[in-house]
């Protein structure tokens, strides 16, 4: 019975074109392309072996044959690659595509809508940055976009469909073809209006997966803006402003050292840095400029010394919140502008313990109650019962919020983030129930030192105490902080045990 309230917890959420798209995805089977292979000529480049591919710091060498359905890696590194997004590295660019193109007949995941729709773009603006006219491949990527457009992610929705509907829209100007770019173009505007929130965040609320739809949308920009066999300038001024709001929103979560937080699925080398995209950006006009966030949920709080990033908010869409971690009120913390308190970020998709735990609210700065999650996170992509919050105080210097994630248990957490001053950040955390084990953690960036004594953790640069009815003890430990897919190094944690209503911790900065 346990699994059922768990399955209807979780599929209740789901929009109705979901579910009829849910079924049909199961019983149309794998995607095939309407490609004839005798039609590959014979005289093209060949590949010279052995040759090595490198995605998510995991390294294959294919000795005399491309596997493109190579699969020992996880799917997610299959995807990688064929997206194509290597291509222009490459000393050996065109035979890779004729190579793909010999496959077509036995390719599996690669031919899925969402790596298609990656390789179209990339394979479309290698073709044109090296001003190769091939008719072939033309062939092949007509073939693949009408795959695509029979193929739309409307099961899954969320960054996938956008990325389709980039894509179509894309191909659609490239080919001239004006049933695929009514249908890619109305997607698109669909889309942008669903997935980007009023304050410009995406409502994933992944600061990653944000970074690579806005890059995404500053190359579909330069498309529109260039287009002139069927111009739509109502679409390319939407496009404009809706990727302009996504731009301020990034420059309003990044850290003055560049990064953005790690929160929800982000993962290091995964986007393009934010300097990267801005310089990008104001190649084709944009300005961006910091903004208050609103409705993604999170908030940057500031002072001269100290930059807090907090999170108050949904864990993501209702019908999509398949990136979402169980992180409500977790927050990170730069000093000096270096990290200090980190998310400890996200290393793997592949189903097992290590991604069970990366989605847990004990992997976060937050409190669990009862050893339980406050979003009820399970499988690699799926959420039950999610925590809601409500936001009595919001200021630039001081927030409080509560959440009901515990509700079933009749636990209530309210936590508030004070600036006291320059150097000074409190955070209260309070319960309304006494009898039920609380712990509280919190993960350090892996370059620091720290010691801790009964009630205080210490570092050359500031001072850590935390202030109860009792006296709370601070456990240290270590954690594998990640910095990429597989790739980690250990890190310092801190524990305590919370047995009292109300604890409150206060980060000093030494002057």
């Amino acid at each position: 019975m346990k699994a059922v309230g768990l399955y209807w917890r979780t599929l209740r959420h789901l929009t109705l074109r979901q579910v009829v798209y849910q079924v049909w995805n199961r019983l149309r089977g794998r995607p095939r392309l309407r490609w004839v292979s005798s039609t590959t000529p014979t005289n093209v480049p060949s590949i010279s072996f052995p040759i090595t591919f490198t995605f998510l710091n995991q390294t294959v060498t294919f000795t005399d044959r491309i596997d493109w359905n190579h699969a020992a890696n996880g799917k997610l590194w299959t995807y990688n690659l064929n997206y194509f997004d290597w291509l222009n590295l490459s000393t050996q660019a065109t035979a890779l595509i004729y190579d793909f193109i010999r496959q077509t007949d036995s390719l599996n995941d690669g031919l899925e809508p969402y790596p298609t729709s990656l390789r179209l773009l990339n394979w479309r603006a290698f073709l044109r940055q090296e001003g190769i006219q091939d008719a072939l491949i033309e062939r092949h990527l007509y073939a693949q976009t009408a795959l695509l457009e029979s193929r739309l992610e409307y099961h899954l929705g969320g960054n996938h469909l956008l990325e389709n509907a980039c894509a179509l829209t894309t191909l659609a100007i490239h080919f001239q073809h004006k049933a695929w770019f009514m249908k890619g173009s109305s997607l698109l505007r669909n889309q942008l209006n669903e997935q980007v929130l009023t304050d410009g965040g995406h409502y994933e609320r992944s600061p990653v997966y944000h970074q690579l739809l806005t890059d995404r949308l500053l190359d579909l920009y330069a498309v529109l803006e260039a287009n002139t066999w069927m111009p739509d300038k109502a679409l390319c001024r939407y496009v404009q402003q809706k990727t302009a709001a996504m731009l301020n929103w990034l420059v309003s979560v990044t850290f003055r050292d560049g990064s953005v937080p790690m929160v929800n699925d982000s993962a290091y080398g995964v986007a393009p840095a934010t300097a990267d995209i801005l310089a990008k950006a104001r190649l084709l006009g944009f300005e961006p400029t910091a903004v208050q966030l609103t409705d993604s949920g999170y908030r940057m709080l500031t002072t001269p010394r100290m930059e807090l990033f907090i999170d108050v908010g949904p864990v993501g869409p209702d019908h999509q919140p398949g990136h979402a971690h169980a992180d409500t009120f977790s927050f990170v913390l730069h000093i000096d502008g270096k990290p200090v308190v980190v998310d400890p970020g996200t290393s793997t998709y592949q189903i097992g313990d290590r991604r069970t735990w990366e989605r847990s609210t004990a992997a976060h700065n937050t409190v669990t109650v009862a050893n339980q999650n406050s979003s009820e996170v399970w499988s690699g992509f799926r959420v039950g019962r999610r925590a809601r919050t409500r936001i009595p105080i919001d200021t630039p210097q001081c927030v409080e919020a509560t959440h009901n994630g515990y509700a079933h248990l009749n636990e209530q957490h309210t936590r508030r983030w004070t600036f006291i001053n320059e150097i000074t950040l409190s955070i209260c955390d309070h319960f309304i129930n006494d009898n039920l084990a609380k712990k509280y953690y919190l993960y350090f960036d892996h370059c620091l030192y720290l010691t801790a004594g009964q009630r205080v953790i210490r570092s050359t640069d500031y001072d850590i105490t935390f202030v109860a009815d009792n006296e709370p003890v601070v456990n240290l430990s270590t954690y594998e902080q990640a910095f990429g897919f597989n790739r980690s190094s250990t890190a310092s944690r801190a524990t305590l045990n919370i047995s009292t209503p109300i604890l409150k911790t206060i980060f000093t900065v030494n002057l």
